[in-house]
């Protein structure tokens, strides 16, 4: 059998459409399915608190109306759940922004790995800083510690940032109306 031209749009930190290497990139397929997973099961120790759940909980609410009512919503663990929609939609690539987290880069390195071992694609892009920490560094590889040689040495010589990205023009979005959370469920 085979696949259509399916994707899942993973929004993580980055919940906007504007500037966003990743959405860019699964623009280019025929179907985009936007999601969102609410993962506490990997960080026991940093839960978010109140204020910052708000924050999401309008972010999330934001984003989905810009989707017009696409995005879909999980809560578990990541893994699992990516799993899952990969099954049921026979997907055939994942793109995400990348985040810089220990815990998270780890993870993120262990599910690429999964997927693409299972012939799934896997994209991933810098969504939110000028330049990856592995680019700017010292003349023996390691990382600046002190600002100032890092602004003088690091950054005045780095090429440029890329430029702004528009909202991609034409998204065909997927919701898995049948798997997929309420906003207010997630709490």
């Amino acid at each position: 059998m085979q696949k259509l031209d399916v994707v899942i749009m993973w929004f993580r930190q980055d919940l906007r459409l504007e500037d966003n290497p990743a959405l860019t990139a699964a623009s280019q397929h025929k179907n985009v399915l936007p999601i969102y997973i609410l993962d506490e099961e990997n960080i026991p120790n940093f839960k978010m608190g109140q204020a910052s759940r708000w924050w999401l909980h309008r972010s999330l609410e934001n984003l989905d109306e810009k989707l017009e009512g696409n995005l879909s919503l999980y809560h578990g663990s990541a893994g699992a759940i990516l799993q899952e929609i990969v099954v049921k939609f026979n997907v055939t690539a994942i793109y995400w922004n990348r985040c810089y987290e220990p815990w998270r880069t780890s993870r993120d390195a262990s599910l690429k790995k999964q997927f693409e071992k299972n012939n799934i694609q896997v994209k991933t892009f810098n969504g939110s800083l000028l330049w990856e920490p592995w680019d700017i560094v010292k003349a023996d590889g390691t990382p600046y510690k002190v600002f100032t040689p890092f602004y003088r040495k690091g950054c005045l010589c780095a090429p440029q940032p890329r430029s702004l990205l528009p909202v991609p023009r034409e998204l065909v979005l997927l919701g898995d109306s049948n798997g997929s959370q309420s906003l207010k469920s997630l709490e």
